[in-house]
C-alpha cells in the first residue's frame, strides 16, 4: 500500500495530470483530428512508470525512472505548447503531438511491414557478420604467424567506414536488400573478427599451456577450450553492436530501398509529409529500446559465469 501511494503522489502522476488537462481541456490555435491515441499514450507512459516502480524488488529504488518520466512529461508538453496551443513553431516541419500519435493507428500496418523487412536485413548481415568473424577471429588469432600477418591489415581496413562501400555495393549487387546485407555484414564483421583475435590473443596463458599439458588437438583447443571461454564477451558485444548495426541499416535504406524503417523515413520526407517523418523517427527509436532491452534479457540469462 505504501508503494501504491507513492506511486500516486509522485512527480509523474503529477506531471501526467498536468498533461492530460492542458491536452483535454486547453484550446488552441491549431486543429487536430483527434487527441484520443496521444492521451492513450501518456496514459502508457505512466503505466510503465508504475508497474516498473510496483515490480522493482531492490533495496534502492530506481528514482531515475521517475526522473526520465518526468523528464519525457516536460518535453511533451513544451511541444504541446509551441505546436498546438501557440502554433509558434513551423507546422510543417514540427506537427501536432496529437497528429503525430495517430499516424501509428493510421500507418499501423505499414510500419509493421517496414519493422519486419528491416529486421530481416538486420540478423541476416550481423548474423553472417558474427559467425564468420569470430570463426576467423578464432583461427587467425590462435595462429601467431596468421595473426602478425593479417592483424595489422585488418587494422588498416576496419576503420572505413561501411556506408562507403554502399553505392558501389548496390551496383553490384541484384537487389537492394541483397546490398544492405552485405553492407551490415561487411561492417560489423571487421569489429567481430577484431575483438576475436584480442580475445585470444590476452587469454590467459595458464589455460592454454595446461590444455596442450593434456594433448589437447587445435580443434579441441579452439572450440572446446578458447571459444567458451571468449562466449561471455560475445555475447555482450551483441547488445553494445546492435545500435551501430541498426544505424547502418537506416541510412542504407535511406539511399535506395522500397521497404524498411529507412525507407519510411525518406518516402515521406521526400513528400515533405513531417508528421510521418515525425513518427518514423519515433518509431526507430522505440524498435531500438525494445530490442535493446531483449538483448540485455539474453545476456542475463545466458551469461552465467566471467572469465575474470
Amino acid at each position: 500500500m505504501k508503494k501504491a501511494a507513492k506511486i500516486l503522489l509522485s512527480a509523474p502522476t503529477v506531471f501526467l495530470i498536468v498533461n492530460l488537462i492542458v491536452t483535454l481541456f486547453v484550446k488552441g490555435k491549431r486543429e487536430v483530428e483527434t487527441n484520443t491515441v496521444y492521451v492513450l499514450v501518456l496514459v502508457a507512459i505512466w503505466l510503465l512508470y508504475a508497474l516498473g516502480t510496483a515490480l522493482d524488488k531492490g533495496e534502492k529504488p530506481k528514482k531515475h525512472l521517475g526522473d526520465i518520466v518526468v523528464g519525457v512529461y516536460v518535453v511533451l508538453l513544451g511541444l504541446e505548447y509551441l505546436t498546438r496551443i501557440s502554433d509558434s513553431l513551423n507546422k510543417t516541419l514540427f506537427p501536432c503531438l496529437e497528429d503525430v500519435a495517430q499516424v501509428f493507428v493510421r500507418d499501423g500496418t505499414f510500419m509493421l511491414e517496414n519493422i519486419g523487412s528491416s529486421m530481416k536485413i538486420l540478423l541476416t548481415g550481423y548474423g553472417i557478420a558474427l559467425i564468420l568473424g569470430n570463426l576467423l577471429g578464432l583461427i587467425i588469432g590462435y595462429n601467431e604467424r596468421l595473426r602478425s600477418g593479417l592483424f595489422p591489415v585488418a587494422k588498416v581496413i576496419s576503420p572505413i567506414p561501411p556506408m562507403v562501400y554502399t553505392p558501389y555495393l548496390i551496383a553490384l549487387l541484384p537487389s537492394f536488400n541483397m546490398a544492405s546485407i552485405a553492407v551490415i555484414a561487411f561492417g560489423l564483421f571487421w569489429p567481430n573478427f577484431m575483438n576475436m583475435i584480442i580475445r585470444v590473443e590476452s587469454m590467459e596463458k595458464k589455460i592454454i599451456d595446461s590444455a596442450k599439458t593434456l594433448n589437447a588437438g587445435t580443434f579441441t583447443m579452439l572450440f572446446k577450450i578458447i571459444l567458451p571461454y571468449s562466449m561471455p564477451a560475445i555475447i555482450k558485444g551483441i547488445r553494445v553492436q546492435f545500435s551501430i548495426t541498426f544505424m547502418i541499416l537506416v541510412m542504407a535504406e535511406m539511399i535506395g530501398a522500397k521497404s524498411g524503417l529507412g525507407f519510411y523515413v525518406k518516402k515521406f520526407s521526400d513528400y515533405i509529409d513531417f508528421t510521418r517523418v515525425f513518427a518514423g523517427i519515433i518509431l526507430i527509436g522505440l524498435v531500438i529500446t525494445v530490442v535493446n532491452l531483449l538483448l540485455q534479457k539474453l545476456e542475463d540469462a545466458t551469461i552465467k559465469w566471467r572469465p575474470v
